[in-house]
């Protein structure tokens, strides 16, 4: 997908991203960096938690789904950054050898009052795995317009 502007999001809309393979190797690295815990840097270490083995960071898993949501190329053109993410939810752990796929719904599209050559969209995001749902979170973006002429 390319030279989308604003006006090719409505409501209902569905994008499909392609799927994001997580290794083991990844998961530590991120964590180190971001997320230091045993659960997500150690895998002996894990083995004695609660999850029984090395996880990926909640926010990784964010990480990764916004970066599907970005190589989906919806803000090649026209994108403008974006005021935030709403309603993150981690609702099973992403495990090495789990390949994430990212369904995206578009909830809403509206103009700004201030600003005619842009609108906020707002993503609703879907990740899953083998084992089901491992993430939900809403993201709203600023889309600008279609060049008039």
């Amino acid at each position: 997908m390319t030279d989308l502007y604003f006006e090719d999001f409505t409501a209902g809309r569905v994008l499909e991203t392609e799927p994001w393979p997580v290794e083991a190797a990844e998961i530590m690295a991120y964590a180190r960096k971001y997320d230091p815990q045993r659960y997500h840097t150690d895998p002996e270490a894990a083995a004695a938690t609660v999850f029984g083995g090395l996880i990926a960071s909640g926010f990784h898993t964010v990480a990764i789904a916004s970066g599907q949501l970005v190589r989906t190329g919806v803000f090649a053109v026209a994108g403008k950054g974006g005021p935030g993410m709403d309603d993150i939810r981690w609702h099973k752990p992403v495990r090495p050898g789990d390949v994430v796929r990212t369904v995206v719904t578009v909830r809403e599209a509206r103009l700004s009052r201030s600003k005619p050559d842009r609108g906020f969209v707002t993503f609703d995001l879907e990740s899953a795995t083998d084992t089901g749902i491992v993430l939900t979170m809403s993201v709203t973006v600023i889309l600008g317009t279609r060049p008039q002429g």
